[in-house]
């Protein structure tokens, strides 16, 4: 994470002068709009750290519910972060994500952000994987049976992800695509099947989408997007999955922790 910087006193007190108990509106709702005006505008920067909950409900004359409640609703949002042990932090308008560095899915990466998502199936059926695809899977010409998935993953009511899933039937016959837009693909796989993804090979690359992609993704013409290609593997080095991924580069940005 970048240098941090907190909200400062002057910050709260402006906050505070700009609540207040005799409005029809909700109290949590008014502390979460004018936390989100800050926000949007810039005034509040990517990763401002906000004060603990008590020390903020102090400061704003109003419970710790309350401020949970509107913190809570920035997070889902995609606004905030709340990092374990650390605090509660300004996200900004981009999504980070860190799944370039780690062997974690994408819903496993918003889930851990905290971030609250919506993933939807458009299309699942069995079909014979085309020719690159089944030697990206190593399957037999005798056995090319695949389950062929369309999934998007939206924040805030935006689709920030189109996924294009295809799995060997073999590994999964009855498996039931419906559950992907509550559980993710590794999650399945590993807990109803038995198959554990253990390395995964994932190549990047910047392109300006195709028609459907545009369409499933509502992109303006011309919009470019990060593109992700994935295949994943057990650990006897079976393919388990092959993927395309679209990911909207205005709303998600790549980073990855490097040592030395």
């Amino acid at each position: 994470m970048a240098s941090t910087r907190e909200l400062t006193p002057a910050a709260i007190r402006a906050l505070t002068r700009q609540v207040s108990p005799t409005e029809a509106e909700a109290l949590h709702e008014q502390i979460s709009q004018l936390m989100r005006q800050r926000i949007e505008s810039g005034e509040w920067p990517e990763h401002l750290k906000l004060p603990a909950e008590p020390e903020l409900a102090a400061a704003l004359n109003v419970s710790r519910g309350t401020v949970r409640r509107a913190i809570r609703t920035l997070i889902e949002a995609g606004l905030l972060k709340q990092v374990r042990g650390k605090g509660t932090f300004v996200r900004g308008q981009m999504l980070e994500q860190e799944f370039a560095q780690e062997l974690i899915s994408t819903a496993q990466s918003l889930d851990r952000e905290g971030v609250a998502y919506r993933t939807q199936v458009l299309s699942a059926r069995v079909i014979p994987a085309p020719s690159h695809i089944a030697a990206h899977l190593g399957l037999r010409a005798d056995d090319l049976s695949v389950w062929a998935i369309r999934r998007t993953r939206s924040v805030a009511g935006e689709v920030v992800y189109l996924l294009h899933n295809y799995l060997p039937t073999a590994l999964c016959p009855d498996l039931s695509p419906q559950v992907l837009q509550e559980r993710s693909l590794f999650g399945v796989l590993e807990h109803d099947y038995g198959v554990t993804v253990h390395s995964v090979r994932r190549t990047f690359s910047a392109i300006l989408p195709d028609d459907d992609v545009s369409q499933a993704m509502s992109l303006r013409p011309g919009a470019p997007v990060l593109y992700l290609e994935q295949i994943s593997y057990q650990a006897n080095g079976d393919a388990v999955e092959y993927s395309d991924v679209w990911v909207r580069g205005d709303r998600v940005r790549i980073s990855s922790w490097i040592k030395r």
